[in-house]
């Protein structure tokens, strides 16, 4: 059994703690400016990829469209997204952060900045090196059971 050997056991550990410290420290730092980690995803995303549908906003961010529906809904009531119907196909709505979204995006990373700068300045380039490209292959590997799982 896989998990019977404890290196696999502690990296599923650790990998999942990370996310878990990320996402506290992160929705410690963001909720003072009222904004939820799902909405600093969602502007993540789109300061990166601008005029992008609700449904490519929903793969970015590996979620469903219904998700991603009530997430631009909020993200707009609070002025910080845009939609606009797309010139080709009036049913599909584009995406675009306002200048105040763009303003509460910097905001929210000069927010967790230095909590990330603490813990990322003892990291060495050579250890990123190492292992970045491992995350990268465990991360695609994941995607790819999972995507499996859905379609049958």
């Amino acid at each position: 059994m896989l998990f019977e050997n404890e290196q696999y056991f502690e990296l599923v550990q650790l990998v999942a703690g990370i996310h878990i410290n990320i996402r506290k420290y992160t929705e410690k730092q963001i909720k003072q400016i009222n904004m939820t980690y799902p909405q600093l995803g969602a502007l993540m995303a789109l300061i990166r990829n601008e005029d992008v549908t609700q449904k490519e906003l929903a793969a970015l961010l590996e979620t469903d469209t219904t998700t991603s529906k009530v997430l631009c809904d909020s993200l707009e009531k609070k002025g910080w997204l845009k939609r606009t119907a797309d010139k080709k196909d009036r049913r599909v709505n584009r995406l675009r952060l306002t200048e105040k979204g763009k303003l509460m995006y910097s905001e929210a990373m000069n927010l967790i900045q230095t909590g990330y700068e603490n813990v990322f300045n003892k990291v060495q380039p050579d250890e990123l090196n190492r292992v970045l490209p491992f995350l990268g292959r465990l991360y695609h590997d994941l995607k790819e059971i999972t995507r499996e799982k859905k379609g049958g």
